[in-house]
């Protein structure tokens, strides 16, 4: 049993207690449940109405601030599980991003259990959702995905703070209103602020795909288009947006198919590192550096698209008026990376009857396509279709509206979509948000600490991972003596993210000192929940690029009697070294002597403590 202190995993603004009895565990997964949200929603070309859809496992009480400093909007709304709860916000939400300007416009939702958020920007024939994710999966690295504009607001995105004093430096691949394309530019954030980008023309070519957004302290974006065509040219026009997934976050391999409705889809593969090759269903379709992305033709048929560095793909839906579309419009949907698969998933379709048909789409373990259940009940294998050479099957299958659960032994992906006429949505229903692309840090953390002898005993650690850049003469290459450990990429520190005791201690209890995500030395204690128990553990310290060091903890250990204590004293010392000779110059009184031990006739045990040469390796000879 154990007992958990802490205001979620937002444990960067408070002092954090873990206190594990018996057997310990560690944190919550880093996934789409959350405790904290900082939200943000991009323009709407027509009036939208702006809704958060709140679901959960378990019953809590959520608040929602708008904007986040200085609230003109607040409400508490309840979470029933199996139910989705409605939040309508101020239009101002979206609509009130003025381009190239720092503005304090960011939603805060939080609540004392955690909590599955959707966003929806809803208006006639221009509706899209997105996945929100929890302040713990922030990160500092995002590219942006969009697809080509098309008049009316054109491409963008909107950056946005979790902590004060957030500097953010931006790398148009266009040029942005205000901003020249390819020159870097900083912007310095507090909580609840966002930075609202536009592209400065509306022509097609004008795609913000691949700009760069990089931060020091945990960011979010959301990014799309104010109205674009799908593809360009197929009426009509659409607003469409994602919330972006961090880079740290990546994977190598997605799986995505056709759509309910529609014969095919347009999909962007997008690369994080230079020559990236990126494979199709197992075959190569071309060689790109970071940033820089491929974008398929109407692509009918489900697909693995897959990659030797990490990537990450979105799904375009097609205009209703494209070959073989029913109902819809645009809509993009970001494709989650097969590595950060879920067993178990609480989701809901959105808009009440604003949409006449809503689907999930399930990307299955081949071993599970049997097993693998919604609401409760079994799919059966003849909804799935495999995905060639990928060992996963996918299925489609209508939904009513609310609120819906999937769960399998293995791992398995979802999409949600809606349908109406010319309006659409489409977005994944959760995944995890684990770092698993170390890229720019390949620097584990750094533990240190000693223990206090007490009464009771207790455990002074710390975490550094502080290593500045490998680029110390900011030229943006590698020069010859620069790259210390030889893997060709500039690495610097990205900051400690994460301190936890790891699953399995036991009696511990964990108090970290307050600190930001992204700080370079992080002190935290161990000490005994029951101080005449020993306890036994492993603190684990994570960075932002995920790599981590362990320290593990004994306090309180039972320790087995020094052989050479001959006095049993506790202690090592010239009383023991004269009892030791003495037993060695005494000779056994037969066969059957018990101190003869051995049975060679030579008392060699005292009191049952072995002398021996491992005297000298417990310090006998520097009495």
């Amino acid at each position: 049993m154990y007992t958990q202190l802490f205001w979620g995993r937002f444990r960067a603004l408070f002092t954090l207690v873990l206190l594990i009895m018996v057997s310990g565990t560690s944190t919550a997964a880093l996934d789409n449940k959350g405790l904290d949200f900082i939200l943000a929603f991009n323009p709407n070309f027509s009036p939208p109405e702006i809704e958060l859809h709140l679901t959960g496992e378990t019953a809590t009480s959520v608040t929602i601030n708008y904007p986040v400093n200085l609230p003109t909007f607040e409400t508490t709304v309840e979470i029933v599980p199996g139910n989705v709860t409605i939040v309508t916000l101020p239009a101002d939400t979206a609509q009130g991003w003025i381009a190239n300007t720092v503005s304090n416009n960011a939603v805060r939702a939080f609540a004392g259990n955690e909590f599955v958020v959707y966003l929806v920007n809803r208006a006639p024939a221009t509706s899209d959702a997105a996945l929100a994710l929890p302040i713990d999966t922030m990160n500092t690295e995002y590219l942006v995905t969009d697809y080509n504009p098309v008049g009316l607001l054109g491409s963008q995105f909107t950056v946005y703070a979790a902590f004060d004093n957030t500097t953010v430096t931006i790398t148009p691949t266009t040029a942005l209103v205000g901003r020249a394309a390819g020159v870097p530019f900083d912007i310095v954030l507090n909580q609840g602020e966002g930075y609202h980008a536009r592209g400065a023309s509306t022509s097609i070519t004008n795609t913000l795909t691949g700009t760069e957004v990089i931060s020091d302290r945990p960011i979010g974006l959301v990014n799309g288009n104010g109205c674009t065509q799908v593809p360009i040219g197929t009426q009509a026009c659409d607003h469409i947006f994602e919330v972006a997934q961090p880079v740290q976050s990546w994977g190598v391999s997605a799986l995505a198919g056709d759509l309910p409705n529609r014969f095919g889809s347009i999909y962007r593969i997008l690369a994080s590192e230079d020559a990236t090759t990126v494979l199709q269903d197992n075959a190569a379709i071309g060689v790109i550096n970071r940033g820089e992305f491929i974008e398929t033709p109407i692509l009918p048929g489900d697909h693995l698209f897959s990659a030797d560095k990490p990537i990450y793909v979105t799904q375009f839906m097609t205009g209703i008026n494209s070959s073989g579309a029913e109902l819809g419009d645009p809509a993009m949907g970001n494709m989650t990376p097969s590595e950060q698969y879920l067993s178990d998933y609480t989701f809901s379709t959105v808009g009440n009857s604003q949409f006449v048909e809503n689907y999930v789409t399930i990307v299955a373990e081949d071993s599970d396509t049997a097993t693998l259940t919604l609401d409760g009940s079994i799919i059966g294998t003849e909804y799935f279709s495999p995905i060639s050479g990928s060992g996963f099957s996918i299925a489609r299958l209508f939904l009513e509206s609310g609120t819906h659960t999937t769960s399998s032994f293995g791992v398995h992906g979802i999409t949600v979509e809606g349908y109406d006429y010319a309006d659409s949505y489409i977005y994944p229903g959760g995944a995890l948000f684990q770092f698993i692309n170390p890229m720019g840090d390949a620097n584990a953390p750094i533990c240190e600490g000693l223990v206090t002898a007490g009464p009771p005993p207790s455990f002074s650690g710390s975490g550094e991972d502080s290593r500045p850049t490998e680029d110390v003469n900011g030229n943006g290459i590698l020069d010859d003596d620069e790259d210390l450990n030889g893997n060709e990429n500039i690495d610097v520190d990205t900051g400690i993210f994460f301190i936890e005791l790891m699953l399995g201690a036991s009696n511990l209890a964990l108090v970290v000192d307050s600190f930001v995500p992204g700080d370079g030395v992080v002190n935290y204690a161990v000490t005994l929940v029951d101080p005449n128990v020993a306890g036994v553990g492993t603190v684990i310290v994570t960075d932002g690029a995920g790599n981590a060091c362990e320290q593990p903890i004994e306090l309180n250990a039972a320790t087995e009697p020094k052989v050479c204590d001959a006095d049993i004293d506790g202690n090592v010392d010239r009383d023991d070294i004269g009892l030791i000779f003495a037993a060695r110059n005494q000779s056994a009184s037969g066969p059957d002597d018990p101190m003869d031990s051995d049975g060679d006739g030579v008392i060699t045990v005292l009191d049952g403590r072995l002398c021996s040469q491992q005297c000298t390796l417990e310090g006998c000879a520097a009495e």
